[in-house]
């Protein structure tokens, strides 16, 4: 199946909403005005992936963060002046296509952005049991938190929320590096 990773654009807020839908429990449902938001304030980092047809496959909200922070549900993006990390907020697979790499491949777009930033840390919240689906992945729960960082992560109610990062980003081998100067 040919694939296309991009930036998302506020078109794609209707289409992101419904695979939202498809993908997370009703206690995770997050807002069209809200996503509209997070887009608006980091829209350098928020990337989708599309068939040849132009039908959302998977997508991931991101912005740069500092270290310990949770962004907490439902809430708006605020990104760090002197970020210390990329924060993956939010990825999604359609179910359909789980199976074909795309998670993968949206965070090796995330990894290589991040690199790009001047940034070697990810981190984000994971949530309906996907802890081993990150450790898979190289990432490690943080249990050492602030109260504040608590008391976000209790918001995720019944969610099995737990903060992670991955403490050092490297280089995909064969991908190239494309570093900005801006």
């Amino acid at each position: 199946m040919t694939t296309n990773i991009r930036l998302m654009t506020p078109a794609d807020i209707p289409a992101v909403v419904a695979l939202q839908d498809s993908c997370y429990s009703d206690a995770l449902y997050e807002s069209p005005a809200l996503l509209q938001q997070r887009l608006s304030s980091a829209a350098g980092s928020c990337w989708l992936v599309e068939n040849a047809d132009g039908r959302l496959l998977a997508y991931l909200f991101s912005y740069p963060s500092i270290n310990g922070y949770v962004t907490p549900l439902a809430s708006a993006f605020a990104p760090a002046a002197a970020p210390q990390l990329l924060y993956l907020h939010d990825m999604a697979v359609n179910p359909a296509a789980r199976g074909l790499g795309l998670a993968n491949r949206l965070l090796a777009t995330a990894k290589q952005h991040a690199l790009s930033l001047g940034l070697t840390k990810l981190a984000l919240v994971a949530v309906q049991g996907s802890v081993p689906y990150w450790q898979h992945h190289g990432f490690a729960v943080v249990n050492e938190l602030s109260d504040s960082a608590i008391s976000a992560l209790a918001g995720y109610h019944g969610e099995q929320a737990c903060y992670m990062q991955l403490a050092q980003i490297t280089p995909e081998p064969g991908r190239m590096l494309f570093i900005s100067n801006d």
